[in-house]
Order: structure tokens, then sequence, then C-alpha cells
């Protein structure tokens, strides 16, 4: 198990170095030598910085730290709802049940996280306009009712994401033979799925789990601009049109130490799994 460990390690820390490195200097050097003027974004964003003034340190702690709350919050929102709907679609006992289940799933990961976050802000407007009546916040930044939308923009499409990769999974793994053994001694359904199915079952839904983060991560920045969340992608675009490179840079480094940090955590979390001869043993 150490030397496992150990084997994941290593190249998981060479991978998180080289990322980093790779990340800096390919962004630089585009920003440095790329000419930005004829860019609407450039036009429309020069000389608008939220984090002017603020030393280079306490601008990126700041920008990542909202972040990550956007980032853990969408991820942990994903894995649970992903694996209570998996759950629900596998002991399911009518067809149409399982197919709209399936079908749902199937349009969360078709459609991107942007398109989530401009429906939530028109859904909200649109019951404003109807009602008088304010939900939620459309934008701004702010650690209660403002987290809500983009959270739900950001966790829509890996939480489907993660019902398909767990769902596949649970009906691969019901039709192996130590499950069916499990169920021919008398053992309780819940029982199989806690003792024998997830567990084996883990590998995969990991996988599906790191696929949902960096969907996360891929859409944050577009996220945290329309809702006006101040983060590092919000702050990243800001940087790039004022041609602030240390803070871009820095930005993309820390985000992408994330990412590799991210499946580094995962991978080493799959080593663990516990092996299906253990499983039919139990």
């Amino acid at each position: 198990m150490r030397q496992s460990v150990v084997r994941t390690i290593g190249p998981g820390v060479l991978t998180l170095l080289l990322t980093a490195l790779g990340v800096a200097v390919v962004t630089r050097l585009l920003l440095e030598r790329v000419s930005l003027d004829g860019l609407v974004l450039n036009l429309l964003l020069r000389n608008r910085d939220a984090y002017a003034g603020m030393a280079l340190p306490n601008a990126v702690t700041v920008a990542i730290g909202r972040s990550l709350v956007l980032i853990v919050g969408a991820t942990t929102i994903a894995t649970v709802f992903g694996l209570v709907f998996a759950i629900i679609h596998f002991t399911a006992r009518y067809r149409i049940v399982r197919g709209a289940a399936w079908a749902l799933g199937t349009v969360g990961v078709s459609l991107p996280s942007f398109f989530w976050a401009m429906l939530l802000q028109l859904f909200v407007i649109s019951w404003y306009l109807a009602t008088g009546r304010g939900l939620l916040p459309t934008t701004g930044y702010g650690l209660d009712e403002h987290v809500v939308l983009p959270l739900l923009a950001l966790s829509m499409r890996p939480t489907a994401y993660v019902f398909r990769t767990a769902a596949t999974a649970l009906e691969e793994i019901a039709a192996r033979d130590y499950v069916r053994t499990a169920r021919a001694k008398g053992l309780v359904e819940h029982l199989v799925l806690v003792r024998h199915m997830f567990p084996n079952a883990r590998p995969t839904i990991l996988a599906g789990i790191g696929y949902a983060s960096r969907s996360v991560l891929s859409s944050l920045a577009i996220v945290e601009y329309l809702f006006t969340w101040n983060g590092a992608g919000f702050a990243f675009i800001y940087a790039v049109a004022n041609r602030n490179v240390d803070f871009a840079v820095a930005l993309v480094v820390a985000l992408a130490s994330i990412f590799a940090l991210i499946s580094v955590v995962l991978a080493l979390l799959s080593r663990t799994a516990p092996k299906e001869a253990v499983a039919a043993a139990a």
C-alpha cells in the first residue's frame, strides 16, 4: 500500500510542478507578445480592476479564496446529489422513472454552465417582473444568498455527470457474480449496495467526481463574470484586459495547481479502492 501511494504521489508532484511552470510560461508569453487592443474584452474592461491597489500576494489569496467557495461548494453539491440520483435511478422499479432520470442527466451533461447561469438569472428576473418580489440576487459577491445562483449554475452539469457515471458503474457491477451471490444468500439490497457495489464502483465514481471538479474549474471564469462574483476567474478576465501580467500569471498558476492537486488526491483515493476478491469474500 505504501509503495502504491509513493508511486502515485511522486508523478503527481512532478505533474503539479510542470503544470504550474508550463502555465506560467505560456500565459506570460501570450500576454506580453499579443496585442489585445482590438478585442471587445479589452475595450469594455480596460482601467477597471476590483483588485487595484492591493499587493499581489493579498490579491491572489483573496481571489482564490472566493473561488474556492464556489469550487468546493459546487463539487460537493455535484457529488452528493449525483450519487443520490444514481441510487434512486438504480433502485427505481419503473422503467419510465429510470428513463426520465437518464434523459434529464443527458440534458444536464449536454448544456454548459453559462447556459444554466443565464437561465437562472432570467428566471429570477422574470419572477420579479411578475410578482414584484426578488428571489435571489443575480449579481454581486457575498457569502449569503449571493452564493446560491453561482453554486447552482456551476453544479448543474457536474451533478449530471456524477449521476451518469455512478449509475452506469452500479448497473455494470450489479451483473457481477459476487453481487448475485450476496443477493442469493438473502442480503438486503441496501447492504448489497454498501458492502459490495459501492466499494467496487468507487474508482469509477471518483473518476466521475474528478471530471465534475474539472468541469467546475473550466466554467469558473465565465460564471463568475456573469454573476460578477469577484473571484479568481473574474479577476483573471480583468487582469488580461488591463495587461496586468503578474496578477494574471499568478491566478492561472494557482488555478492550475488546484486542478493538478485534485487529480493527485483522486488518484490516491482510487489506489485504496478494494479488490473484487475482497468484496466477494465478505
